[in-house]
């Protein structure tokens, strides 16, 4: 029976649309020149997790740093910003050149981290500890802003 209606043709749809467009080996230039140990001249920053709270006495900030040591990270208040920098150095273990690696996901660099906090610090009284791969700061806040109770008379 004929309807009139004809049968659409289907052509072959391409398994990869972007053929053509790109060549694949400008993508593995992109991932091996960010997945290499030689990543040129311009680097990817390394991004390391914070945490800022803060109490009725201080603000505390908390960063994961693994595999970091403490006399690679500098601390800074300047103009009430407060910066953490530093890097994890490249270790090359004795065999390291004889091994092909596959993957790299462990970032070695440079990183820094700022964040601005209120006037009202007490900017001499910062401190910080470097404990388990976490470094926490607590910066104080001065003494007039910090909460004070007040008793009624009677």
């Amino acid at each position: 029976m004929n309807t009139g209606i004809s049968r659409r043709q289907t052509t072959p749809i391409s398994q990869d649309p972007f053929r053509g467009f790109f060549s694949q080996g400008i993508f593995d230039d992109l991932f091996d020149q960010y997945l290499s140990k030689n990543r040129g001249e311009i680097a990817p920053m390394m991004n390391v997790s914070m945490d800022v709270a803060e109490t009725d006495q201080a603000f505390e900030v908390e960063i994961d740093l693994p595999g970091i040591n403490p006399q690679d990270v500098d601390i800074q208040i300047d103009n009430n910003t407060l910066t953490i920098r530093g890097q994890r150095c490249e270790e090359t273990k004795e065999g390291d050149e004889e091994k092909q690696f596959h993957r790299i996901e462990r970032y070695r660099g440079s990183f820094a981290r700022s964040i601005v906090l209120p006037n009202s610090i007490n900017e001499e009284e910062t401190a910080a500890e470097f404990r388990d791969g976490v470094l926490k700061i607590v910066v104080p806040k001065s003494d007039d802003v910090k909460p004070r109770k007040i008793s009624i008379s009677r």
